[in-house]
């Protein structure tokens, strides 16, 4: 009878974080009103065909399933913005299922607690749940081949191995950086299967179907490597930069964001503290795990190793090659560094200091969350009085605008397209016929002769090539209104 009751009060808990858990970033979905450049990238990419989003991506930096996914997906529950954030937050969602059954039944219910607890705690969690990529479907695949991984070291069955092949497929075939993180997890199996002279040569056998399969994929991301050295988006790393990725997971904002609700120095004073409890009980965890030869205290090693192989080969490849290290990328195996800490905070909770230690990094945690929360729908609803700012002021007693930007100004053009859809949006043409594929503008040659809108890039890098434009019209038109809006501006131009 009692433990009837136990398991009762248990499965309650489970409950309880699910609803919580789909309550809290099933509502950021509805809240997220922002529409920053990537994620206009994914939208305009489901609305191509499916071969086309191979075409197109194969000139960008990631592999197609994430889109793919993404358009089968919208073709059945739509493409408005919040279903197509939806599909990231049933990654999450999905994620909470591999801690309720695989991590619970390997491990248990205090480790899959923690695990799910964690993964809702974890300010990023929100980031991965409302941005319209490929990261939380990434990590979902990458710490599933590395459960897969787990089960095949322990039994060797078919099933297990093809759980792991698939997997680590679709893995891989989501983004870069998880082809790194199944590459880690077949380098650390084979080492641990040969240590334990168990069946090692299936693992060979696999990675070479796997290699097989991932070809055709492969070809194009060494000509994608090849071409991201002579320019890519990524500058070199920075001081700045290693400070960031220590913190990234941790941050009360996103990283991009002006600080409006606190400072720097507050928000660097709070995370020292969250981080430094962390590490204080990890380091109790290690000192008397590895004395005692805990397995738990060895497989938190393991994930955490295998959570930060990516993100150390993509540092060595930034320093010595090209820059491919971004803060983001990391949430590719963010599910493993979760997993990881719920190793340590379960042992832990086997010493009565480092337990209440462990409960108020879980309440420094939650209220990191919730500022990050706060913030977040703040800023959200400050991002939808600029959008209404921008519809008033393309407003034009029912007739359709003209918006004209140089192709320097391009990457603002799809936002607005979202947001003022039922206009013209021109791209004045250089001596470079650039590709904007996913995006669909009109190509013109020079400036129409008629009342139009000019949309500039804020960015100082092509502030020159605008004033070009500037002195050009001031001849023929006059300047007569104009506002600043997302990252812009936008001129009212009538013809003099």
């Amino acid at each position: 009878m009692g433990i009837r009751n136990k398991n009762r009060k248990v499965s309650s808990v489970y409950i309880l974080l699910f609803a919580i858990g789909i309550s809290l970033f099933t509502y950021l979905d509805f809240a997220d009103l922002a529409i920053p450049y990537d994620d206009a990238y994914s939208v305009f990419m489901v609305k191509s065909s499916y071969s086309d989003i191979v075409k197109i991506t194969a000139k960008d930096v990631h592999p197609p399933l994430y889109y793919w996914g993404l358009k089968a997906f919208s073709s059945i529950f739509g493409d408005t913005i919040f279903s197509l954030r939806l599909f990231s937050a049933l990654g999450i969602f999905a994620t909470f299922l591999l801690g309720y059954f695989p991590i619970r039944k390997q491990f248990g219910d205090r480790i899959a607690l923690m695990f799910i607890s964690l993964l809702i705690m974890f300010p990023v969690t929100q980031y991965l749940a409302t941005d319209i990529r490929m990261y939380s479907w990434t990590m979902f695949f990458v710490l599933a081949c590395a459960i897969c991984g787990y089960k095949v070291y322990l039994e060797g069955c078919f099933r297990n191995w093809g759980l792991f092949l698939i997997t680590g497929l679709c893995a891989a075939y989501l983004h870069n950086y998880g082809l790194l993180s199944v590459v880690g997890i077949y380098i650390f199996l084979l080492v641990f299967l040969v240590q334990k002279k168990k069946e090692w040569r299936r693992l060979v056998y696999c990675g070479i179907v796997f290699s097989a399969l991932y070809i055709p994929w492969l070809l194009q991301l060494i000509w994608q490597f090849s071409d991201v050295a002579n320019e890519y988006w990524i500058k070199p790393l920075t001081l700045n930069d290693l400070f960031l990725h220590i913190y990234y997971f941790y941050s009360p904002k996103e990283v991009w964001r002006p600080f409006t609700d606190f400072t720097k120095i507050q928000m660097m004073i709070g995370l020292i503290i969250v981080m430094g409890i962390q590490l204080l009980i990890t380091l109790k965890v290690l000192r008397s795990g590895i004395k005692n030869r805990d397995e738990k205290t060895y497989l938190a090693i393991i994930s955490f190793l295998v959570f930060l192989f990516p993100i150390l080969i993509a540092a060595l490849i930034s320093i010595l090659y090209v820059p491919i290290l971004a803060s983001r990328y990391m949430t590719c195996s963010f599910g493993l560094f979760v997993l990881n800490l719920a190793f340590v905070f379960d042992k832990a909770c086997e010493y009565p200091i480092y337990r209440r230690l462990t409960n108020v990094f879980f309440v420094l945690l939650i209220f990191v969350g919730g500022v990050r929360v706060y913030s977040g729908v703040k800023y959200y609803n400050e991002t939808e009085s600029l959008y209404h700012k921008i519809r008033l002021f393309t407003t034009n007693d029912g007739e359709k605008q003209i918006l004209v930007a140089s192709d320097s100004s391009y990457s603002v053009m799809p936002r607005l397209q979202l947001i003022v859809p039922d206009q013209y949006f021109c791209i004045l043409k250089t001596a470079v016929d650039n590709d904007f594929s996913p995006f669909v503008f009109q190509k013109i040659d020079s400036i129409p002769l008629c009342d139009f809108i000019l949309v500039h890039h804020e960015p100082k890098k092509i502030s020159a090539d605008f004033r070009k434009y500037q002195h050009q019209l001031s001849v023929r038109y006059i300047f007569s209104d104009s506002i600043q809006a997302l990252d812009s501006y936008l001129y009212k131009l009538k013809l003099r």
